[in-house]
């Protein structure tokens, strides 16, 4: 007798979520249900798939089949794709996760375009760390997910498919009345009495950036909340924060914050499109990631070429606050005609 697609889903549920209960939770069944169904599983296949001692852990086994269950189930669900009714118009809530870095940048804009081809689809956003969002997309919260690169040791990463979204460089971020020149690279080595602002999500990077080039920090601060939070912070005190250019993007263009790209090296922030590895993203998830590429392809432009090094005079000096973003590329064009 061959496995029950139910066994080889509550199998795969319960490897990702390294627990029977949190398994249990994700798909809606009683622990006990799924305990048996995966016992059932096992003496079917005639293995052990779980070693049960004071936590779950897949056995050799249990690592190899996972691999081959998640692309059986992924496979089934293009085939229902595939049969479904791919003509009428698309309706429904497309789940999203994102880290502020996006969020605060870039979703509007693709909000904008992607409601006039999509009017009966609703947007349901969760903003929150990369972490919170990666869980939720594996749990079958979310549709799909931008976060920022986890750390290589990083747990609870099985049942997702990542794959590079964009790369953004970051930037030192100090009050507007900062002595260092706005825009223009700074070495964070040559900066004396650095008082920084590390937010948790994207500590481990900095950190290991800080070492690498020896830089020496007066003192740390550990924020666990919205980089907004510590933006006020930054904009009036000595404090000072690394933050992604995507994020302070709309800031070049004011002057209420002094932004200096970090140079020798180039700090650069990878973020990450995250989906469950279980299924396919839809039609429509695909045609709301693409629009969301192109405004960060365009927004992320600017800071990329302040990073390396490029004197854009309109920034900070022209433009009103009343003027968008997407006048910059244009603005810049001129400057350096």
């Amino acid at each position: 007798m061959f496995p029950k697609l139910l066994h080889i889903s509550l199998f795969v549920a319960v490897y990702e979520e390294g627990s029977f209960t949190a398994a249990a939770s994700r798909e809606g069944l009683g622990q006990s249900g799924v305990s048996a169904h995966v016992r059932q599983l096992e003496t079917q296949l005639g293995v052990q798939l779980f070693a049960r001692d004071r936590a779950i852990v897949p056995t050799p086994a249990g690592h190899a089949y996972y691999r081959q269950c998640v692309q059986l189930l992924r496979t089934h669900a293009v085939a229902c794709h595939a049969v479904g009714r791919r003509a009428e118009q698309p309706a429904g809530a497309l789940r999203i996760g994102m880290i502020p870095t996006i969020s605060r940048s870039v979703f509007s804009r693709a909000l904008l375009a992607f409601e006039a081809s999509y009017p009966t689809v609703s947007i349901q956003l969760t903003e929150g760390s990369g972490s919170v969002i990666a869980t939720a997309v594996r749990r079958g919260m979310l549709d799909f997910g931008i976060t920022q690169r986890m750390p290589d040791d990083a747990s609870g990463t099985s049942g997702l498919r990542t794959s590079l979204f964009t790369r953004t460089p970051a930037f030192l971020v100090s009050s507007p009345d900062s002595d260092l020149p706005h825009c223009e690279p700074v070495r964070l080595r040559d900066i004396k009495d650095l008082h920084l602002v590390l937010p948790v999500g994207r500590r481990p990077l900095l950190e290991q950036y800080l070492i690498d080039h020896k830089v020496q920090v007066a003192q740390r601060l550990s924020w666990f909340e919205s980089m907004l939070g510590a933006m006020d912070l930054v904009r009036s005190s000595h404090w000072t924060a690394v933050i992604s250019g995507l994020f302070i993007a709309d800031d070049l263009r004011r002057r209420r914050f002094t932004l200096n790209p970090l140079a020798d090296p180039i700090l650069w922030d990878d973020l990450l499109l995250v989906e469950p590895e279980r299924k396919p993203l839809s039609m429509v998830a695909h045609d709301f990631i693409g629009l969301l590429s192109k405004a960060t392809e365009e927004i992320n432009m600017i800071p990329i070429r302040i990073a390396h090094g490029e004197r854009l005079p309109s920034l900070g000096q022209t433009l009103g606050p009343e003027q968008p973003l997407s006048l910059l590329p244009a603005l810049v064009t001129a400057s350096h005609g």
